[in-house]
C-alpha cells in the first residue's frame, strides 16, 4: 500500500501549464505552494438525522438526494428508497422492497427513477409510488441516473473559445426532439449513456464511449455535458435539447473517476478520480484550473467518490468525500483554502494522532460515507452515513463577507 504524504495537514494545489503525462511525476514541479487547512467555511458541529443509508456497490456513493427547496431527503437504504422529512424528523419509505440491490437514484418533479446492478430501471410517480414500472435498460450495472435539466434562466450562450476544445475525433449526434416530456440519463457499464423519455421510458439517443460510464453531469443552463468512467478520460459534450456534439477529451488524473458536477455559473467543472485527485476544469481553455488532493490521498480510503459544487447563492465551495471518513470542503474563489471535516467524529481540522491514517487503530475508526449533498440553497451540506445523515450549516454570513486584504 502506498505510504500516506509526510504531513497529512498539507494540502497542495497545483496549476499545470501543461498536461501532464503523470500527475504524481508532476506534482512537486507544479505545485505553486501549500498552505494549512485552517478554514472553517461549515460549522464543524454537524446535526445528526437518524437516517439509515446504504451503499450497495463499493465504488458508486451517491444514494442521497436533496432535490427541491422542500426540507426533505431521498435515500437508499439496502432495497428501498426512504423519503426524510428534516423539519419535522420523520422518515417514509416511498420505494419498498425491490427486487434488485438499487446503486443509483434520480429525483425530480413528480419522477423517482432508480438503477440497479444488473441493468434494472425502477421509475415511479411521487404522486403514485405504488405503482413502479422495473425494466432492464442496457447490458451491465446502471452507475448512475439523473434528470435531465431543461435550459435555466441564464443567459443562453455558446462555448467561448470553442476552439480551444477541438480534436480530431469530434463526433456528432443530431438526433433532435422537443423537450415536453422529462428526460433521463442513464450512464451504464456497457460503455453508454442513454437518454430516455419519461415515464415511456423510450430510447432518445444514445452515446458510446470507449470505456464504461460511471456518471455524467449536465450544466445547470442545460448546455454543456461532462461525462466519466472506467479511465482517467473526461468527456466534454456540448448539448442543444436532445443534440450532442463531443466538444473534447481530456485527461483527469491516473485512474478511473466516478463523480463530476458543474459550477452554477455553468464555467466550471470537477471531476473526482479513485486515485485521490481532483481536478477542476474552466470551459474557456483546456488547461487545468486546479488539481487537488483528498486528504487521504496516496491510500485506497482517500478515493474521491463524490464531487458537489455549492448550488445557488454566492457561496462558492466545492465539496468532495473520500471513500471513507473525511469530506473536503475547497474555497473556489481562489482554491488556495480548504476545511476539512472528519465525519462521525469530534475532531475535524486539527486531527490528534488516533486519528492519522498510518494508525494502527484508524481502520477500525473508518466511517462508510454514502452520500454528499448541498441543499439547494446552499444553506447546509449533507453527508450520507451507514447509520445516519449529518447536516452541517454552512456560514453564508462568513461567504458574503470578504476581509479587507481581499477587498481590491
Amino acid at each position: 500500500m502506498v505510504a500516506p504524504p509526510a504531513n497529512r495537514n498539507r494540502y497542495v494545489l497545483s496549476r499545470p501549464t501543461n498536461a501532464p503525462d503523470s500527475v504524481s511525476d508532476n506534482a512537486s514541479k507544479l505545485c505553486r505552494g501549500s498552505i494549512v487547512d485552517s478554514y472553517e467555511f461549515v460549522k464543524p458541529e454537524p446535526q445528526r438525522h437518524q437516517q439509515r443509508t446504504s451503499w450497495n456497490h463499493w465504488q458508486l456513493r451517491d444514494v442521497v438526494v436533496c432535490p427541491s427547496t422542500k426540507p426533505e431527503l431521498y435515500s437508499i437504504y439496502r432495497c428501498n428508497v426512504d423519503r426524510y422529512d428534516i423539519s419535522k424528523h420523520q422518515s417514509t419509505r416511498v420505494l419498498g422492497d425491490l427486487e434488485f440491490d438499487p446503486v443509483s437514484m434520480a429525483v425530480g418533479g413528480d419522477f423517482i427513477v432508480v438503477g440497479g446492478q444488473r441493468a434494472e430501471l425502477a421509475v415511479a410517480r411521487l404522486s403514485d409510488p405504488r405503482t413502479t414500472t422495473i425494466v432492464r435498460s442496457g447490458g451491465s450495472i446502471n452507475n448512475f441516473v439523473t434528470l435531465d435539466r431543461a435550459p435555466s434562466a441564464l443567459p443562453r450562450r455558446r462555448f467561448r473559445d470553442s476552439a480551444a476544445f477541438a480534436d480530431d475525433g469530434v463526433t456528432s449526434l443530431n438526433i433532435t426532439s422537443g423537450l415536453e416530456l422529462p428526460r433521463l440519463l442513464v450512464c451504464n457499464n456497457d460503455h453508454t449513456v442513454r437518454l430516455m423519455s419519461l415515464p415511456s421510458l423510450e430510447l432518445v439517443t444514445e452515446l458510446k464511449f470507449p470505456t464504461a460510464v460511471n456518471y455524467a453531469a449536465v450544466s445547470p443552463d442545460g448546455t454543456k455535458m461532462c461525462v466519466v468512467g472506467d479511465t482517467n478520460e473526461v468527456f466534454l459534450f456540448s448539448k442543444r435539447g436532445d443534440t450532442f456534439e463531443k466538444i473534447s477529451v481530456l485527461t483527469a488524473s491516473n485512474d478511473a473517476s466516478f463523480s463530476c458536477d458543474w459550477s452554477q455559473s455553468s464555467e466550471q467543472f470537477a471531476v473526482g478520480s479513485q486515485d485521490g485527485y481532483v481536478t477542476v476544469w474552466d470551459i474557456r481553455s483546456q488547461q487545468k484550473m486546479a488539481q487537488l488532493e483528498t486528504f487521504q490521498h496516496g491510500r485506497s480510503r482517500g478515493a474521491c467518490r463524490n464531487v458537489k459544487f455549492s448550488p445557488s447563492g454566492s457561496i462558492d465551495l466545492l465539496a468532495f468525500s473520500e471513500h471513507t471518513s473525511y469530506v473536503n470542503i475547497v474555497d473556489t474563489r481562489s482554491f488556495e483554502k480548504r476545511q476539512v471535516l472528519r465525519v462521525g467524529s469530534d475532531s475535524f481540522s486539527d486531527f490528534p494522532d488516533f486519528f492519522a491514517p498510518e494508525s494502527p487503530t484508524f481502520a477500525s475508526q473508518d466511517m462508510q460515507i454514502t452520500g454528499l449533498r448541498f441543499a439547494p440553497d446552499s444553506s447546509s451540506l449533507f453527508v450520507g452515513l451507514e447509520e445516519s445523515i449529518l447536516e452541517y450549516t454552512v456560514d453564508r454570513i462568513g461567504r458574503y463577507s470578504f476581509a479587507s486584504s481581499e477587498i481590491i
